[in-house]
């Protein structure tokens, strides 16, 4: 190992464009862009909500999340209905074909990210993902 190879700015930097690059092909694999992804979990997580609030808890523009949501509807993963209490707005909704997908996907990658950090074990997993999380939460922060 070449002595910038063992900075930890290098490693972060080096892990997290080879994290990206296979991230991003475990979900073309699944026939998924990340904003689609991150839009199913969401609605997973959160439930129905209207377009504007669901594009504000993926931080993507309102005016964008429309083509995400198309193709996602497209494929039978979310729905749009009227708001029950103000019908001029949507509220999307994870169809029972979305649901099973999130699930799917999320076993899988949970079973990709053992294989990725299998060097290290659970107990070293769980401490480098709190300062991981510590470091995000310091640049960007919020919640993690």
């Amino acid at each position: 190992m070449n002595a910038y190879e063992r900075g930890t700015g290098f490693l972060l930097a080096r892990l997290g464009s080879l994290t990206a690059r296979s991230w991003t092909a475990f979900l073309a694999a699944h026939d998924l862009t990340q904003g689609q992804y991150a839009v199913l979990v969401t609605l997973d997580e959160h439930g129905p909500q209207g377009q504007r609030r669901l594009a504000g808890l993926v931080a993507v523009d309102a005016r964008n999340i429309v083509a995400v949501l198309d193709s996602l509807a497209k494929r039978g993963l979310v729905e749009r209905r009227p708001d029950e209490t103000d019908r001029r707005r949507r509220t999307v909704a994870l169809t029972g074909r979305g649901s099973a997908l999130v699930k799917a996907v999320a076993d899988a990658a949970a079973e990709e990210q053992d294989g990725f950090l299998s060097a290290l074990d659970p107990a070293e997993r769980a401490r480098l993902n709190a300062l991981l999380k510590r470091l995000y939460e310091s640049h960007v922060g919020g919640t993690a």
